[in-house]
């Protein structure tokens, strides 16, 4: 989970902000503020991540804030209605820089460069097989079997053919531990094997469904599509 504080003034785009985030597993809000001065508290009591920030506050601007924080700093996505204070962000080392109103896409590219930038080089090798707990007994599934993997509740449905498979584990962080063997989030609590997708049917408002090998069909959202589209080049 990549913990992320918000920064923002104003109620409004606050719970926007807090809303498009909510369509990302692996994203954790541990804290809200709506100053440089909230933010410093928050900063010094909690281990932030990843810094949402707005440029202008009432008291102090992001930029301000971005210069002051130390090292390592968490990764920046600053938000503003503002263009002039791109370049100055992009010197600061800033991930992205979001122009408001947000848009749910390109937030979702944000975020995306942000776990590239968060996450240490891969050099593990990818997980071979999930462990499932029936008890005392431990049954071991193939992570090449595995179809798609859903949630309900506090657990992890594990689809294989006709099978599904309980594990106690969030998708988020199934989706990190997957990735190296080509699995990729589809739905804020959907991951596909992506070698068991047949073809994409598109739709209208930029959604499309997924096929895979069996039949199955699963949506691909917007928001997803282009980190699966990445991941079915990957297989080549």
């Amino acid at each position: 989970m990549i913990r992320t504080l918000l920064v923002e003034d104003v109620a409004l785009a606050r719970d926007k902000l807090r809303h498009l985030l909510g369509m990302h597993a692996d994203i954790q809000i541990v804290g809200e503020a709506s100053s440089i001065a909230e933010a410093r508290l928050l900063l010094a009591a909690e281990p932030i991540e990843l810094l949402l920030l707005d440029i202008q506050l009432p008291d102090e601007d992001g930029l301000q804030l971005a210069r002051s924080l130390p090292t390592p700093a968490p990764a920046i996505i600053f938000t503003t209605a503002h263009s002039q204070h791109a370049l100055a962000s992009y010197e600061l080392g800033a991930i992205d820089y979001l122009p408001k109103p947000l848009d749910a896409s390109r937030l979702a590219l944000a975020l995306e460069r942000a776990r590239r930038h968060l996450s240490p080089p891969q050099t593990a090798a990818p997980l071979a097989s999930l462990c499932i707990r029936h008890g005392s007994r431990s049954d071991y599934v193939s992570v090449a079997d595995i179809d798609y993997i859903d949630s309900a509740g506090h657990y992890a449905c594990v689809h294989v053919g006709n099978q599904v498979h309980l594990l106690r584990e969030s998708i988020g962080r199934l989706a990190e531990q997957l990735a190296p063997a080509g699995f990729v989030q589809v739905q804020r609590a959907v991951i596909v094997n992506c070698s068991r997708v047949r073809s994409l049917l598109p739709r209208r408002n930029g959604d499309a469904t997924l096929e895979l090998l069996d039949g199955t069909q699963l949506p691909l959202s917007r928001l997803h599509r282009e980190a699966f589209e990445a991941c079915m080049r990957q297989r080549g």
